[in-house]
């Protein structure tokens, strides 16, 4: 198993609660909740399926569903032997299972630390770099697979997933985009230094808390999809004891984030706003807002700027919780396998676990181009820590990340572009944040995040021909998404182009999203 990374640790605790909440909340891998009512009462659930006679409508929905995740955290990792691997994990488990010619499932590995697996309505399986990072063999990736594909399988689709996930990406990038903005005017002199640092925490909660809103499978999906998913990776020959590891790290978060909730609810509070009125991006821009005017005289301390952003985004989580569904504590769901392992594969022969590509003891020839890949991201999480808490390593190993990270095979990656941005700003380093921000832009998979930065560069120094000019490639590149229209907005009316910036406001309200509409008004004056 790779080393943990420590961008996790690398934020304080008030944070960290929100963060690990995140995991143990997300729609796919981590849902579930009732008592275990999608288990088969007897038998298994592989030799009572049935699955629906056509999939071809469900497909309609993939360019707008992937357009709707690559704008969150830094989109898609642009690796074809990492996808073409976890691909061929899928694949496996799909053998000797039958279903129509039209079920067309799809692997998708999203460029966030963070420990999540997720099933789009399309057939999009999606499993983040950071929970490739810390599982330990190929087995627990089967599983996790297997759960999410069983979802495609049953055509599980959370209600109004689209207009949901919608909301969610205004609401992450938007706030994201704010952050960045006033971390830009906000540097100057250790005052400014100061505010910088609480901004790049706030933004690492923006970015890593992304499971909080996502909307949730019916409980008794989830415990379909486990059930389901452990049959199917047993069929394929793979360690029926490895949802139980898988289990045992989820229950690890679980047990870090409910010591951390208390002390995160008690710093919020403490300096929670007065003014409670307004939409969740009126709060969090106004108060973001305020903190950088105030970069030129009273610093406010990082946990202030930390609890405000708790603070707004809690308004956020509180807009989705009449969506929200329990979910099985890992320990109940490791309960509900063990017991179905046992009267359903008793007499199943032990098997030997399967080493991931990037294991120690991998023979793979995918492994060294993987070994670097991984490491590379690894090493712009450790850099990511530096930049939000300079206690979290030195100036001199985060030169050495940072330089590791955008080389090959990940030197147009937006994740290793984005952080070296950072840490290049961090430095007083413009010229080499802007180009790493260009080469991410550049690459087969660029991130929202990195267009937005980078169009920020070119309108500041009034190069609006470039900045228009990445804002036409960016409503290609991520299927006009909402998310853009507020950046669209502002930068038609830095270049005086009011009545264009004014006709996409109505656009913005079709999506009935208030923190859109409200976020387009403010831009369109």
């Amino acid at each position: 198993m790779r080393p943990r990374n420590t961008t996790m640790r690398a934020i304080p605790l008030s944070l960290a609660a929100l963060l690990l909440l995140s995991t143990s909340t997300e729609a796919g891998l981590f849902g579930g909740g009732g008592d275990g009512g999608g288990y088969p009462s007897k038998g298994r659930a592989i030799d009572q399926l049935k699955p629906a006679a056509d999939y071809s409508d469900v497909v309609k929905g993939r360019p707008l569903a992937l357009g709707i995740m690559r704008t969150r955290g830094q989109g898609f990792v642009p690796s074809p032997e990492l996808h073409d691997y976890v691909q061929g994990v899928m694949m496996r488990l799909l053998a000797g299972v039958k279903l129509p010619a039209s079920f067309h499932p799809e692997v998708r590995i999203l460029a966030t630390p963070e420990f999540a697996g997720e099933c789009t309505p399309d057939g999009t399986l999606i499993v983040t770099v950071g929970l490739l990072e810390q599982l330990e063999t190929e087995d627990e990736l089967a599983f996790i697979m297997g759960h999410e594909l069983s979802h495609a399988i049953y055509r599980h689709t959370q209600r109004d997933w689209y207009k949901k996930a919608q909301y969610f990406a205004v609401v992450n990038g938007t706030a994201v985009d704010v952050v960045a903005s006033n971390t830009q005017a906000a540097i100057g002199g250790d005052t400014g230094k100061n505010v910088l640092r609480g901004l790049d925490v706030a933004q690492h909660l923006m970015k890593l808390s992304a499971n909080v809103l996502m909307p949730q499978m019916a409980k008794e999906d989830e415990d379909a999809a486990d059930a389901l998913g452990f049959d199917m990776m047993v069929k394929a020959g793979y360690d029926s004891q490895a949802p139980l590891a898988v289990m045992d790290k989820l229950a690890a978060q679980e047990a870090e984030a409910a010591a951390a909730a208390a002390a995160a609810q008690a710093a919020a509070k403490k300096d929670k706003p007065k003014d409670e009125s307004g939409g969740f991006m009126n709060k969090l821009g106004g108060g973001l807002n305020v903190l950088g005017q105030l970069a030129t005289g009273q610093a406010p301390s990082t946990d202030q700027i930390a609890d405000l952003a708790i603070f707004a985004f809690d308004e956020a989580v509180d807009n989705m919780a009449e969506d929200a569904t329990t979910h099985h504590p890992a320990t109940e769901r490791a309960e509900l396998l063990s017991g179905y392992l046992f009267r359903a594969y008793r007499d199943a022969a032990p098997v030997a676990p399967t080493p991931l590509p990037w294991a120690p003891d991998s023979k793979s020839p995918l492994k060294p181009r993987l070994v670097a890949l991984l490491g590379h991201y690894t090493d712009a999480e450790n850099a990511a820590a530096y930049i939000a808490d300079k206690n979290q390593g030195s100036a001199a190993a985060a030169d050495k990340q940072v330089a590791r990270a955008v080389a090959a095979p990940t030197d147009n990656h937006a994740y290793t572009g984005y952080v070296a941005a950072e840490y290049y700003d961090g430095k007083g380093q413009p010229k080499q944040s802007e180009a790493a921000l260009a080469r991410a832009a550049g690459g087969p998979e660029p991130s929202w995040e990195v267009y937005s930065r980078l169009i920020d560069v070119y309108a500041a120094r009034g190069d609006y021909g470039h900045a228009q000019g990445l804002m036409d490639q960016a409503v290609t590149r991520f299927e006009d998404s909402p998310v853009l229209l507020p950046k669209r907005i502002q930068l038609l009316r830095l270049q005086g182009r009011q009545d264009e910036a004014q006709a996409l406001v109505p656009k913005c309200k079709s999506y009935d999203i208030d923190e859109l509409t409200d976020r387009c008004k403010k831009e369109a004056g």
